[in-house]
């Protein structure tokens, strides 16, 4: 697995949050679905321009065995301004990050976790949230075993 630290700008997203049990992943896979399909539906109601792939944001390392994200796309911060009803915007600070990418089932991503905070303590450096999944390719075009997710975490 490889990893790279990045700078990146701050970007500007719309989002829906969820709450699901971690060891779920039927209701994982759920939560996500209808976050995404929420958020996606939004942007194309309203016209906002897609400036990522769905995205998984957690602004909180899993407790009591629950995991809470945000199920986001990166809007501009114009579009991020026209959110209403169940749509809310915020924004990835800028900084400092380390990334890497998962390759194969969203059920495997917490190996990729651990590997990248595992390589994040061996630099000397120190994680911290928010955490972010990109989702690179589309499950239902890309064999599962093909799928790239983007694993971001913030460095302090």
């Amino acid at each position: 697995m490889e990893f790279e630290k990045k700078t990146l700008s701050a970007q500007h997203y719309v989002y829906v949050e969820r709450e699901v049990s971690m060891m779920d992943g039927a209701a994982i896979a759920e939560a996500m679905g209808s976050a995404f399909g929420q958020v996606y539906g939004f942007t194309e109601e309203n016209r906002l321009e897609r400036l990522s792939m769905p995205m998984s944001i957690y602004l909180e390392m899993p407790k009591d065995g629950m995991m809470r994200f945000r199920g986001a796309i990166a809007v501009s911060e114009e579009d991020a301004a026209r959110v209403s009803g169940d749509i809310m915007a915020d924004h990835l600070p800028g900084g400092e990050v380390m990334m890497t990418t998962h390759k194969g089932p969203y059920a495997t991503l917490n190996v990729s976790h651990k590997a990248l905070w595992d390589h994040i303590e061996g630099e000397g450096l120190k994680g911290a949230t928010p955490i972010w999944e990109i989702y690179v390719d589309d499950p239902t075009t890309v064999p599962e075993a093909e799928c790239r997710t983007e694993v971001y975490c913030s460095l302090l």
